[in-house]
């Protein structure tokens, strides 16, 4: 957790980033706090992804990328994750 802060954080320096921009916006604590949160939504939508395939008895969502596991499996983190940002942001 301390180390993704650090690579947040010094990334920030270099390119305006969602860490960068709400520390800007709420300080870094608060930052901190918000992106641990996003990251954990993420983790939920992947989790939450895989036992929607695994109920319906699937091993692919789509045949799009095979062996990747569909389409889904590229985005079920972004899709709890990016309105959260988005709010976060606004």
């Amino acid at each position: 957790m301390i180390a993704l802060a650090a690579a947040a954080m010094l990334s920030g320096a270099y390119a305006p980033n969602l860490f960068s921009r709400l520390a800007g916006q709420m300080g870094w604590l608060r930052a901190l706090v918000a992106v641990s949160i996003l990251v954990v939504f993420s983790v939920v939508g992947d989790l939450f992804e895989s036992l929607l395939k695994r109920q319906s008895g699937v091993k692919d969502s789509s045949g799009l990328l095979p062996g990747h596991g569909g389409v889904l499996d590229r985005i079920d983190a972004l899709l709890p994750v990016l309105p959260l940002a988005m709010l976060l942001l606004g």
